[in-house]
């Protein structure tokens, strides 16, 4: 299922759209690149995790890279976005999530997950609760329906790390809205379906569903929070997940 993920890249030169281009065009899944080096804008379609993108970009260009905003390839209007940082947990698992809304029947879900453990058995899911009081553990029981009880709903995908204990992924579900998640929560365990029904899981990390911006609707070049450039935020948010 193809979106189009919009980028801010810090391009300095056409010289540098080109290699942007260049690198886009070679990650697999994606269908068609457009550049703007005026506007340090870069939309991409296909389907393809918007984290892999950014990543990829910064590492083949190193060019700094952010996600503005995610949309359906194929609808002119945003019908709902939604991010979560999962930072919360006493294990090292973190990561970002991303939900976006593509058509009224349709929500894809992707992720880039990384610290994850060397175990057989490792889900992300969705819970009824955002509340972080005591950890992953205060998030509640797996998101259902109003009609029908743990229905399996709230499960969003399986996780299959790599060597380097990393996941990235992109699932598609006909039951979920993301206008009705926010405030919710998502949670990485390890254990299997069944456990995480019972409570009997180990929730490793955990994070808030939060409102992010469509394709187009965020035009910002600068925080409103104290006026420094996104690329200098950026470095700061760096900084401070490397730490």
């Amino acid at each position: 299922m193809n979106t189009q993920i919009e980028l801010a890249v810090n391009m300095r030169s056409p010289c540098c759209a080109n290699k942007v281009k260049k690198a886009i065009q070679e990650i697999e899944g994606v269908k068609n690149v457009n550049v703007d080096p005026v506007k340090q804008s870069v939309v991409v379609e296909g389907n393809v995790v918007a984290e892999n993108v950014k990543d990829i970009v910064e590492k083949k260009t190193g060019m700094q890279t952010v996600i503005m905003g995610l949309g359906s390839a194929s609808m002119n209007k945003n019908l709902g976005s939604a991010v979560v940082a999962i930072s919360v947990g006493n294990s090292p698992v973190r990561g970002l999530l991303r939900m976006n809304q593509i058509d009224p029947e349709t929500c894809v879900v992707e992720g880039s997950l990384n610290g994850l453990p060397d175990s057989e058995n490792l889900y992300v899911s969705l819970h009824e609760s955002g509340d972080l009081t005591d950890g992953c553990d205060s998030c509640g029981p797996p998101y259902s329906t109003v009609d029908r009880e743990n229905d399996g709903i709230g499960f969003i995908s399986e996780l299959k790390p790599d060597d380097e204990r990393s996941v990235q992924f992109r699932c598609t579900s006909s039951q979920l809205k993301v206008s009705d998640l926010f405030g919710l929560s998502m949670v990485v365990h390890d254990g299997n379906m069944q456990q995480i029904k019972r409570n009997q899981s180990n929730r490793l990390a955990c994070g808030i569903v939060a409102r992010s911006s469509g394709l187009f609707e965020n035009s910002k070049r600068f925080c409103a929070c104290d006026g420094v450039s996104i690329w200098e935020e950026k470095k700061k948010r760096d900084a401070v997940s490397s730490s």
